[in-house]
């Protein structure tokens, strides 16, 4: 659990010590530790409509009332000033399931939560007294009521609504704000130019106008609570209360998976990883998905594949990655599944490499679950139509005569970053991941087939397969240590790309050639974090993720520390060094350390870390990297623990040979 105490809750310490809790339908409560929002992706409700997710409840102005005078709790940052301050009054920050914070005023001790219930666009604000004397709340919803993405207007703002003596309704879009207890009383103003640093700094608007329809007020005694809910679906303080009760039993259920799943005891660890790993999954408009990552990324078909391994496949939640790996699979458009898969539900179709990644998630389930007669029944079919979209050839890709895949376009591939829609980092070629998955997803077709008895199959990527495998030499540089990023055109710049050629279950290196880059991405790329995706050294490397969009997006895959290659990099060592799962374990610790500091997002990890610092950077949450690492840690822990039970029989098997009759 984090915990804060109050000399790191400053506005200059807590603006970057970030929280993000999920409702199951992608629609989020997120803030600092200090409740001063920083991002207009913050709010305490941002809710997932048809229409997209709206940050609807932006925040809350809050006073305790004592004795006459007002005294602030809430800390918010406008031009050139931090006001109110009540940082000051805030003692300490927790995060556990959810945010606490707690605040003195004039000795008197008073708590704060955030929750959201799960499957519902319900937030509840929650207050306790817990010292005694009597303390008087007045709390002001500040409201934004614009879509995520749209940029804060600094202009007024006039809403209609309704109100009554619990709280208020607005019409468009709908919502309803409601207390526990105490009283509301209608008192339109705006709060003006609100200031978001972290937007400042992207060069886009960062000053907002919030609009509050009233104040809540009412007097708590100690042990009394008040409990405020702001509900897409009008549920009032009391049912929430009574929802989140019942939803306790949904964090033991998904321990209970993983365990029986894995076969091994949760930790604190895992058990972080797993409540992390639940708040990417998602459902909208009657379909299950995986959001690539809080707060402004949303469902995309690369993400989706390399998470739902560690996400669904290793925390045993089986169904559910059946579920959407048959719903992609009547996505496919000339071999292809979408790269991005919009709230309004348009698919666009611009990653070369996403449906090798679904053949390899597909892999992932059917070896996990030895379930393949699922994989024959609704998968098959699909994924022959993927094999012979490559090899046909399509916009994005195809099977060249030395049976390589050619990418044809130049920002397809994970590294995909682009300026004026010129690629920071052009791929267009041959690329040594997508040929390393192409190869190793050939080899598992040709398992499936001949399971199967699929001979026309078996025909197709048999000959392949073997052409391949030879063609795949050509990527070996000049000093073989070393394999290319990309060939023809030839690109010998050292990226961490070449680790899934020694990654993959069917690598078409010897066992040297695996050796040898595994030592070499290990001293040039590897973190504790993850991967760099350029060495020190390189001229083009980028050490800090800062300034505006284009210089983030030069720095992108231009140096950054990448976690989720942790489990490709993993994979590899296991392969070409066994029995070091002890070590691996010991070396996940730097990110267990890193989702318990606070640094960037409670309880999460980032999608990249600074190279300079090692602080978080990019989206504040992402899917592939918890999902790798739940993934390379339930396979380190697994085969840790067979390793230890054949040890230990075999010793007992010695012991029982020594003995004398």
């Amino acid at each position: 659990m984090l915990a804060l105490s109050a000399f790191e809750l400053t506005p200059a310490k807590a603006g970057a010590r970030e929280w993000l809790i999920a409702n199951g339908l992608g629609g989020y409560s997120s803030s600092t530790a200090i409740g001063m929002n920083t991002r207009k992706y913050h709010g305490l409700l941002v809710a997932s409509l048809p229409q997209g997710r709206m940050v609807m409840l932006s925040k809350l102005e809050e006073h305790a009332v004592v004795a006459g005078e007002q005294l602030p709790l809430s800390t918010n940052q406008y031009p050139g000033k931090v006001y109110p301050e009540g940082y000051r009054r805030q003692i300490g920050f927790s995060f556990a399931e959810f945010p606490e914070f707690h605040y003195s005023v004039e000795g008197m001790r008073l708590a704060k939560s955030v929750r959201m219930v799960y499957g519902k666009n319900t937030s509840l604000i929650s207050y306790r007294m817990e010292g005694s004397g009597e303390i008087g709340l007045s709390i002001r919803p500040l409201l934004a009521m614009r879509k995520i993405h749209q940029d804060p207007s600094a202009q007024d703002k006039s809403m209609e609504f309704r109100s009554d003596r619990f709280g208020f309704w607005t019409a468009n879009p709908q919502m309803r704000m409601s207390c526990s207890n105490g009283s509301f009383v209608p008192s339109p103003d705006n709060y003006r130019n609100m200031l978001y640093p972290a937007e400042q700094e992207r060069g886009y608007p960062h000053c907002e106008t919030l609009f509050s329809p009233g104040v809540f007020s009412c007097r708590l005694q100690q042990g009394e609570e008040l409990h405020l809910s702001a509900s897409v679906e009008g549920i009032a303080p009391s049912e929430a209360l009574e929802l989140l009760d019942r939803q306790q039993m949904r964090r033991m259920h998904l321990i209970r998976g993983y365990e029986e799943s894995s076969g091994i005891a949760a930790t604190d660890f895992s058990q972080a990883l797993l409540k992390a790993a639940d708040s990417f999954i998602a459902s909208r408009k009657g379909r299950r998905l995986i959001v690539a990552g809080y707060p402004w990324f949303f469902e995309w078909g690369r993400d989706t594949m390399v998470s739902l391994p560690g996400l669904l496949v290793y925390t045993g939640r089986h169904a559910l990655a059946r579920e959407i790996l048959f719903g992609y699979s009547g996505k496919i458009e000339d071999g292809l599944i979408p790269n991005f898969i919009t709230e309004e539900g348009e698919m666009s179709y611009t990653s070369s490499d996403a449906s090798l990644w679904y053949l390899n998630a597909i892999r992932h389930y059917a070896e996990w679950t030895g379930d393949y007669s699922f994989v024959q029944r609704r998968l098959w079919k699909p994924m022959k139509q993927i094999i012979s979209g490559y090899i046909q050839g399509n916009s994005l890709a195809r099977m060249d005569g030395d049976c390589l895949l050619r990418v044809l376009s130049a920002s397809s591939t994970w590294m995909d970053a682009q300026i004026g829609g010129s690629p920071v980092t052009p791929r267009k070629g041959k690329p040594v991941e997508i040929n390393a998955l192409w190869y190793s997803n050939l080899n598992f077709m040709q398992e499936l087939a001949e399971k199967f008895e699929d001979k026309r199959m078996l025909s197709i990527v048999s000959p392949i397969i073997e052409a391949c495998a030879e063609s795949f030499q050509k990527f070996l540089s000049l000093h073989e240590a070393q394999l290319f990023d990309v060939i023809e055109p030839n690109d010998a710049t050292l990226r961490p790309n070449q680790i899934f050629a020694v990654a993959l279950p069917h690598s078409p290196l010897n066992s040297l050639q695996k050796k040898l880059v595994f030592n070499l991405v290990r001293s040039k790329l590897y973190t504790p974090l993850g991967l760099r995706t350029l060495p020190h050294e390189d001229s083009r490397c980028h050490e800090a993720y800062r300034g505006n969009q284009q210089q983030r997006d030069e720095a992108y895959h231009q140096g950054m520390i990448w976690p989720w290659l942790l489990g490709a990099f993993y994979d590899a060592q296991l392969e070409v060094y066994p029995s070091t799962q002890k070590q691996i374990l010991n070396s996940l610790r730097p990110l267990w350390e890193s989702m318990k500091s606070g640094e960037g997002c409670a309880g999460t990890l980032p999608e990249m870390y600074e190279p300079a610092t090692g602080k978080p950077a990019g989206a504040i949450s992402q899917a592939w990297s918890i999902a790798e690492i739940i993934r390379i840690y339930t396979k380190a822990k697994a085969q840790r623990m067979s390793q230890t039970a054949w040890q230990a029989a075999s010793a007992k098997e010695a012991s029982k040979q020594l003995e004398v009759p």
